[in-house]
């Protein structure tokens, strides 16, 4: 069986009950966040197939229930107790838990010790060691066998926190991951008996981790107050062992000139007097770069320094002038940008700078959400890596996607506000910020407030309509709708039906996709009702316009036989412009005007529509004469010049007739990657036939 005990416990919930359980009484009862119930009973429905038993299924308004078969079959198994059923560990969670014996309780490093922590045969334990080597060896560590004793490493203290690092942020970033988190934990603070178990080490540590927010003007996510808290029991517990990190002179110099030195020598102090433990200089040090590179959920630029300022302003500037430029978007409001921008990209800065790694379990999901956005912010987000001279992980490009993603959402309205609202979001500024847009832009007269954090929303009285979280918050005068980070099609029906309960008397009992799966269940046997749900929802999108996800074309729709132009040479620029527009024109996507305020913003502002040597984008706002989205293709076998420099010079000129600042991101994205290949930017030039573009088109998606 592949249940543990939680979500044994879960299951037997659910099956001893005589009435449907509603999701907020399971959150309440089992002391977990929504997220990890629903993440809970897909596993546990996953289980339930194996044994050949219906799933887990809900009544609308009323809960969750097991199905009457499915339910006495299990009350035949009661002689095998949930006690009994046992988690097997993935792969991933063996070899996070076998590193971290071996950093934190060396002396316990054994194959036996590592059979009884993993489940696992000593075959099995054997392979994983020889992997786990190697991730030491990447990591500048050596561990070896010391016969009589165990496995022992070798290396410095710096190159073994920086691994611990990476433990704390995998633990921290699957949440379903509720034993490895207990057995880490465990290890850290031999008093604690499960992650959820309070101490007061723990506390006080917390706690003196609040007045130090204070000292550095921000206030961190509370998700990164439970990192920093382990991170310092951590230091704790490497000082007792006689381990100590060393800090470059000239980095301990540069630390001690910032805010967040203060911050932690204030946190040593008071540790010093609760715990008896002195910490040199350098542990402040390391504590001083955890602070640097934590997440926050509000920023006070007062307490930066003015190089500081300067270079991630100027990083930041740069970051925005080239996605404005490859996404063919202005935002509007770019100060507000720059300021959110600044705000995460500082502590990015020195997660890179000092080898720390980030948590975040949205990573997926925000590449698969917003693909084009994070294939825009991978261009830009070379000028941060320039600055720190390391290469920006995946993860961390993740969030930052989050940040242009929230900017491009936003929309200037003049509506009505008939909603107000604030949201509690414990994963930072970008998150709620992209939360925020996909909510405003979803429910009409909505108006979020502020974002703000678990911490906040429990010690502050708010006025609001409603309250939207992401973690599980018990209602009491404000209504509360939980949602995810990022809405997905399925999750923004059920924030609209809900919003409608709350507010629109009118409004139908249920939404049109449970409706329908009542009216298939009359003749029909549902085997797969998630699935069948989220089919129904995608083909009602387009008879739902409220929750229309917007539909961005691909680059082959776009381009094709009618809208490709293949000429000799101009004499000008801006006739290489009109007539690479007058595709768009004949079509009535674009009126004459658009053509003359890209000539107008070409002589305005330079020739910024370049984006390459060869390839120039024309483009201007949609409000001066897109009547419909658009893009056509201009090939010159000469080159024409829009300025008298030779990286000006242009054979390809792609008209893009844009109608808002997303519709055409999956095409652009798209056009890119056709023209960062020179083979086939060549290919362009050289062609006599428009099917040779269209193919080229076709075979770039198809990859």
């Amino acid at each position: 069986m592949v249940l543990d005990k939680r979500r044994a416990h879960l299951l037997s919930i659910i099956q001893q009950s005589d009435e449907p359980v509603p999701t907020k009484v399971l959150v309440e009862r089992m002391n977990l966040s929504q997220r990890t119930i629903y993440y809970d009973l897909d596993q546990i429905n996953s289980w339930l197939r194996t044994q050949k038993l219906e799933p887990i299924d809900s009544k609308h308004g009323q809960g969750l229930f097991l199905p009457p078969q499915s339910k006495s079959k299990l009350m035949l198994k009661q002689d095998e107790s949930f006690e009994d059923w046992q988690y097997q560990l993935s792969k991933q969670e063996r070899g996070v838990l076998i590193k971290a014996k071996i950093l934190l309780e060396e002396q316990d490093a054994t194959m036996k010790v590592f059979m009884d922590l993993t489940s696992m045969s000593r075959g099995t334990i054997a392979k994983e060691i020889k992997e786990i080597k190697q991730d030491f060896k990447d990591a500048g560590l050596e561990l070896y066998y010391k016969k009589g004793s165990g496995y022992r490493l070798r290396g410095s203290e710096e190159a073994k926190r920086t691994m611990l690092s990476t433990i704390l942020a995998a633990i921290f970033s699957h949440e379903d991951w509720q034993n490895v988190r207990n057995e880490v934990y465990k290890m850290i603070h031999p008093e604690a008996s499960t992650w959820s178990s309070e101490t007061d080490q723990r506390r006080v540590v917390r706690e003196i981790l609040f007045e130090a927010e204070s000292d550095m003007g921000l206030t961190l996510t509370d998700e990164m107050v439970e990192i920093l808290s382990l991170q310092i029991l951590i230091v704790i517990k490497r000082i007792d062992l006689d381990e100590f990190i060393q800090v470059p002179r000239a980095e301990k110099e540069v630390l001690k000139q910032t805010d967040a030195f203060k911050a932690a020598t204030l946190i040593t102090q008071k540790l010093e007097a609760y715990k008896g433990v002195t910490f040199p200089e350098d542990e402040t040090c390391f504590i001083t770069m955890n602070l640097l590179g934590s997440k926050v959920q509000h920023d006070n630029f007062d307490h930066y320094t003015e190089q500081e300022l300067s270079g991630l302003r100027e990083v930041v500037r740069n970051m925005i002038d080239d996605f404005q430029l490859y996404s063919c978007v202005v935002f509007d409001d770019r100060r507000g940008l720059e300021e959110n921008l600044i705000s995460h990209i500082k502590p990015t800065y020195y997660r890179l700078k000092y080898g720390l790694h980030i948590v975040n379990d949205l990573a997926g999901s925000i590449q698969d959400t917003y693909p084009d956005i994070f294939h825009l912010t991978k261009r830009v987000i070379r000028h941060l890596e320039l600055y720190v001279g390391k290469r920006v992980p995946e993860e961390e490009a993740a969030y930052i996607t989050l940040h242009f993603g929230g900017w491009l959402s936003k929309e200037k309205k003049s509506v009505e506000t008939k909603f107000r609202s604030i949201i509690v979001c414990e994963n930072g500024i970008g998150t709620s910020n992209m939360l925020r847009t996909q909510l405003e832009n979803l429910i009409a007269g909505l108006n979020v407030t502020a974002t703000i954090s678990m911490r906040e929303y429990q010690t502050k009285h708010h006025s609001a309509d409603v309250i939207f979280s992401t973690n599980y918050i018990k209602a009491k005068d404000i209504p509360v709708i939980h949602v995810p980070a990022i809405l997905t099609n399925v999750e923004k029906e059920r924030v609209m039906h809900r919003m409608n309960e709350l507010f629109d008397p009118n409004a139908p009992g249920k939404a049109m996709t449970d409706h329908l799966i009542d009216l298939i269940k009359r003749h029909a046997d549902v085997h797969q009702e998630d699935e069948l749900k989220h089919e129904l929802v995608r083909f009602l999108e387009q008879k739902t316009p409220q929750l229309k996800e917007l539909r961005k074309p691909m680059l082959n729709e776009l381009l094709t036989e009618e809208t490709i132009v293949l000429k000799d040479s101009v004499d000008t620029w801006e006739e290489a412009i009109e007539t690479a527009s007058r595709p768009l024109i004949a079509q009535h996507s674009i009126t004459p005007s658009y053509v003359k305020a890209m000539i107008e913003n070409v002589k305005e502002l330079g020739p910024y529509i370049v984006i390459a040597p060869g390839i120039a984008i024309p483009h201007a706002r949609p409000e001066t004469g897109v009547e419909e989205l658009g893009m056509s293709f201009l090939r010159l076998k000469e080159p024409v010049y829009f300025s008298e420099k030779e990286k000006h010079r242009a054979q390809l000129i792609i008209v893009l007739a844009a109608i808002d600042n997303q519709t055409h991101l999956k095409a652009l994205a798209q056009l890119t990657e056709l023209l960062s290949n020179e083979e086939n930017v060549e290919k362009l030039i050289s062609t006599e036939d428009s099917n040779t573009v269209i193919d080229l088109i076709n075979q770039t998606i198809e990859v």
